[in-house]
């Protein structure tokens, strides 16, 4: 394992996750972000805490090759859902690199948090890691996320230099009506969790034909609460408007509207449900987005 790694999971040992993400930091970030609340910056930071585990760490650097020329990696950092960056912001500590993030104004107080946090415990990292709000300016390579509307438009304007775009996944599960009751309740977690708007959030379901959505909806009823948030309540009452001016038949449950679509990019307080008549013909076709998967195979391949 390279020098400088170790020097990063040596402070990183030092550091309490509670001391740098203090309830004045979360109200802060969350009077910046509407969308962000006490329960999903709680989420986030117990991702957080999960991933900064040695063992993981020291698994995850593992992988990457001795790294005698560092290469300034540039991340155009997500503000979508709290710490939504903060996994490439890690990988690429850990491959040896040095991180120059461009903040995104939804998300500008808990990353830098954590860095200055990490700075503070070895101050070397400071050469290895900057954030900034204006033009990247030189950077070797650079990670940034994307869909399939602007996918050509990066890829045009990248041209040679090294990138990685995460595409935003299309957010599926598939249920057979076999589920326990532990696993509707998981389904319906990441349905609701940043109020489906993360990169793990639920958007589609696939369904047997002449599924049962009873047991399925008694699962949701326990996250009835996200209609208490004010920008996504007139979310739900939008889409609520368009399902009777459209007469498109809906399930609607008072907070998230479920319909039978062919599309895979449902709006926020709505989830779009496909029906299948062969689960294993289903799963043959779909894939699920593996962020820290790509992230490690671009640097690694550098």
């Amino acid at each position: 394992m390279m020098k400088d790694v170790l020097k990063i999971i040596s402070a990183i040992k030092l550091l309490k996750i509670k001391d740098i993400f203090t309830s004045d930091l979360i109200r802060s970030a969350i009077y910046n972000n509407v969308w962000f609340t006490e329960e999903n910056v709680a989420d986030a930071i117990n991702y957080v805490g999960n991933f900064l585990e040695i063992g993981n760490l020291e698994r995850l650097a593992a992988v990457f090759p001795e790294n005698a020329a560092p290469h300034r990696i540039a991340v155009v950092m997500s503000g979508v859902t709290p710490l939504a960056s903060f996994r490439d912001f890690m990988l690429v500590l850990l491959s040896g690199n040095k991180f120059v993030g461009k903040l995104s104004p939804d998300d500008e107080i808990l990353i830098p948090a954590f860095a200055n946090a990490l700075i503070a415990a070895e101050p070397a990292l400071s050469e290895d890691i900057s954030f900034i709000k204006a033009p990247l300016g030189n950077y070797d390579a650079i990670i940034l996320n994307g869909n399939g509307r602007n996918f050509a438009v990066f890829e045009e304007y990248l041209g040679k230099t090294p990138h990685l775009i995460h595409l935003k996944s299309i957010g599926y599960e598939c249920v057979s009506g076999e589920e326990t009751e532990e696993e509707l309740d998981r389904i319906a977690r990441r349905c609701f969790v940043n109020f489906g708007r993360g990169n793990d959030s639920i958007r589609n379901l696939f369904v047997p034909k002449d599924y049962d959505f009873q047991r399925l909806l008694s699962a949701f009823a326990k996250w009835e609460h996200v209609k208490d948030h004010a920008r996504y309540f007139n979310n739900y009452l939008y889409r609520k408007s368009a399902c009777i001016i459209g007469k498109t038949p809906c399930i609607d449950t008072g907070f998230v509207i479920l319909r039978k679509s062919g599309d895979f990019n449902p709006h926020v307080a709505e989830i779009f449900y496909h029906e299948y008549e062969s689960l294993s013909e289903i799963m043959t076709k779909l894939q699920k987005n593996d962020m820290t998967a790509e992230t490690m195979a671009f640097l690694r391949n550098l």
